[in-house]
């Protein structure tokens, strides 16, 4: 694979992480469970008097597909400058048109159309941003678009042993938007000083592998310490495996915390034995 190919599929890989890091989020935290819904809903319902956002579609499949439109409709209008431009204008006096209609009520405005849309849109706005810092290595962008996916599904759901799985996808897939975004931004610069050159294919070569490999060992042995904890609890004492402290996401973690102890104490004592079999050789 060459170097252009590989540094395009970093950033198909990134885009795809991004819009599954979004998506795993929302089923961790459902919309309507999410913090920073029920305070925007607060916000917008003492404006209007009313519940607003609670009666449209909240679909996160929905705002990430309006999102990657977005977002990808910015990096084609982009090309052109003066096509930008007018583009821009012609939301921003949109907007004006919109909420001024709404200030005089005219009735005649489809009001529930735009509020659905501009819903849908800050739904998907990380993937909208996120885009155009993955497509035109913008890091700002890259840097808000991974706040806003950790911030914007934030709940207090997902706190019980079922939802394990979907966690690691999302610390997996969020690892890897993160570091194929900015891989990109920075290797592609690289390529430039290194002029595309055979030793920089194998400095990205190493990256790449370096980086799956990293995360897939991460997440196979993050998943056995997570299955260690349905272990623990047949050696425990019934009334101890079948408490609400041992069965919480915070009992999962002392399991975890223990089999990484043991991790430790088996790893150390492998290398004492290997160092102390070199020493004698």
């Amino acid at each position: 694979m060459n170097t252009n190919n590989s540094l395009s599929l970093m950033q198909a890989i990134a885009t795809f992480s991004l819009m599954f890091s979004l998506g795993l989020a929302y089923i961790i935290n459902p919309m309507e469970d999410s913090l920073f819904f029920k305070a925007l809903d607060s916000i917008v319902s003492g404006i209007y008097g009313d519940e607003v956002l609670s009666k449209l579609n909240n679909s996160a499949v929905a705002g990430m597909i309006v999102g990657l439109f977005t977002g990808t409709s910015f990096i084609f209008l982009s090309i052109n400058k003066k096509v930008y431009d007018y583009t821009m204008l012609f939301i921003f006096l949109s907007v004006i048109l919109i909420f001024v209609a709404d200030i005089r009520n005219f009735d005649a405005f489809p009001y529930q159309v735009t509020q659905q849309l501009f819903l849908w849109v800050w739904i998907g706005l990380p993937i909208s941003i996120g885009l155009v810092g993955i497509w035109q290595d913008y890091i700002g962008n890259q840097i808000v678009a991974a706040f806003l996916v950790l911030v914007m599904p934030l709940g207090l759901s997902g706190n019980t042993n079922d939802q394990i799985y979907p966690i690691l996808g999302f610390v997996f897939s969020f690892m890897l938007f993160i570091e194929l975004s900015y891989g990109h931004t920075r290797y592609s610069r690289l390529a430039r000083v290194m002029y595309y050159s055979r030793e920089y294919e194998a400095v990205l070569q190493w990256f790449l592998t370096t980086l799956i490999v990293t995360l897939a060992l991460t997440t196979a042995l993050t998943s056995v310490a997570f299955l260690f904890h349905d272990f623990l609890s047949g050696l425990l004492p019934y009334s101890f495996s079948n408490s609400i402290e041992f069965n919480t996401i915070y009992g999962q973690a002392l399991s975890v915390l223990v089999f990484f102890m043991i991790w430790a104490v088996v790893q150390t004592l492998f290398s004492r034995g290997y160092l102390a079999r070199q020493v004698e050789d």
